[in-house]
Parts: structure tokens; sequence; C-alpha cells
């Protein structure tokens, strides 16, 4: 499950730039989550996870709507 993130401030860096799930732009006010990919292209977070060990994963900022949760 993803943390809730928000409300935006005004003058939030993100307002503005298109969510990836559904291209609506960040708007003040918004509720957001971050949506985790994997290790990326780190050797050692690579190895953490095929170990199944915690670690730092590559995310992507979408509406907190899109990222289907639940409050």
């Amino acid at each position: 499950m993803s943390r809730r993130f928000g409300p935006k401030s005004p003058g939030h860096p993100g307002i503005g730039r298109p969510c990836p799930a559904c291209d609506v732009p960040f708007a003040e006010g918004d509720y957001t989550a971050l949506v985790a990919l994997g290790p990326g292209d780190d050797a050692e977070a690579q190895q953490r996870r095929d170990d199944a060990r915690p670690y730092n994963a590559v995310a992507v900022e979408v509406h907190w709507d899109c990222s289907e949760q639940t409050p």
C-alpha cells in the first residue's frame, strides 16, 4: 500500500506536471501517491531485491485516485 501525500501547496514544484497515469496536470490541493517501479539500474538495489531485502526503489508520482488506493 502506498502512502498518501498532500495536499499540494501553491508553490509545490510538481504543480502543472502531468500525472503519468491520467495525463491531468497536478494542481494545488491534490493528493498523490508514489508507485514503486523497482530498483532501476542500481546494482546494489538489484542485489538487495534479489536477496528479498529492503531497497530504495525508483518511483513515479501519480494522483491518489490514480493509484487505486483506499483512504
